[in-house]
């Protein structure tokens, strides 16, 4: 009871008596430990405009009464858990970049986020402060240019407003995208029996480009507009983040799935760190499910062709060139070299 009463009391604080920073952007910090949101708050408070929230129903109703820019948010926490949090900041405010403070152990809550929340970075804890700031400051610069292109903040918050917080759900999916309007849906898959039935399971339903290698991969993708990627991380001895790496930075609207046997926290974390992955999907993975999955992508592609400032990894290597030139491979760059050169070859893309 007394625990309920302080999370009262920290909400009221957070509305009245903010930090403000010397810039117009807000900072929303949630945490249940108290001396975890004050050492947060003074690295930032300089800055941003810090608001802070011990649970997630405070920084919920917070995002609702103020346009939050940034939210970073503690997993771990009593009566909703981190990416339960970001799950709904995004439905009521899309624009708002989200990061998740987590640690590597805690595998379920990576994988749960990665497919609710759509996370734009991970830290784990014990977090570097460098880091932090430099993830927080291409955080903000990002959202600036996002929240350019998303509906009005007052037309969302009017149809939300009075909704409670456990009612609030993700908008329903739009309508499939008819075939003939699609881009083309590439998979990749070193395993020539899966990638069959893969072929078997979605050309009737999506424009259906197969690769058995990186290097068919290459070529499909130099040869045709592909919207949607859906790859495995095992590519024969190859390393599938230097593949991913290498078509991310020529093809950054492309909208890619992971669906492998690794079920690893790191390689989870990288996937949305550095290559922002739509989805990680452990096989053996549910056709309907994968279906699902791939119709969203779709529908995310268009919506970066349409409004590219929705593309939060191409803004990203605008904002933080630097950062992402430093995650790539020596194999990576050797591998978008190859990308670059099948594109001159086959003059496409």
């Amino acid at each position: 009871m007394l625990k309920n009463r302080i999370f009262e009391n920290d909400f009221k604080q957070s509305e009245s008596t903010m930090s403000t920073g010397q810039s117009n952007i807000n900072i929303l910090l949630v945490d249940d430990e108290p001396l975890v949101l004050q050492s947060l708050s003074a690295t930032f408070r300089r800055q941003y405009n810090i608001f802070t929230a011990t649970n997630g129903k405070d920084a919920i109703e917070i995002v609702r009464q103020n346009q939050i820019h940034v939210v970073l948010s503690d997993q771990r926490m009593p009566g909703m858990l981190g990416h339960e949090v970001l799950r709904i900041i995004k439905t009521i405010s899309p624009a708002t970049i989200r990061i998740l403070l987590t640690g590597y152990s805690d595998l379920d809550a990576i994988m749960n986020s990665v497919n609710s929340g759509e996370v734009f970075r991970y830290l784990t804890k014990p977090w570097k402060v460098d880091q932090l700031r430099e993830t927080v400051s291409a955080a903000a610069e990002i959202a600036m240019k996002v929240s350019q292109v998303y509906p009005d903040r007052a037309d969302i918050m009017k149809n939300k407003a009075n909704v409670p917080i456990e009612e609030i759900a993700e908008e329903e999916p739009p309508p499939p995208i008819p075939a003939e309007q699609q881009g083309y849906l590439l998979i990749v898959e070193f395993n020539r029996e899966q990638l069959n039935t893969m072929i078997k399971v979605f050309e009737k339903k999506y424009k259906v480009l197969p690769a058995g290698s990186i290097q068919e991969a290459f070529e499909v993708l130099s040869k045709n507009p592909v919207a949607v990627m859906v790859t495995d991380l095992n590519l024969n001895s190859e390393d599938g983040m230097d593949f991913l790496y290498a078509v991310k930075q020529e093809y950054p609207d492309i909208v890619t799935i992971l669906l492998t046997q690794v079920r690893d926290a790191l390689l989870a974390i990288k996937s949305i760190n550095e290559f922002q992955v739509f989805r990680y999907h452990v096989k053996p993975c549910s056709v309907e499910d994968l279906d699902k999955t791939i119709q969203a992508a779709f529908e995310r592609a268009r919506t970066y062709k349409t409004q590219p400032s929705r593309n939060i990894h191409a803004i990203a290597q605008q904002v933080t060139p630097k950062i992402i030139e430093q995650q790539a491979t020596e194999k990576g760059n050797w591998w978008r070299d190859k990308l670059r050169a099948a594109k001159k070859l086959f003059g496409v893309g």
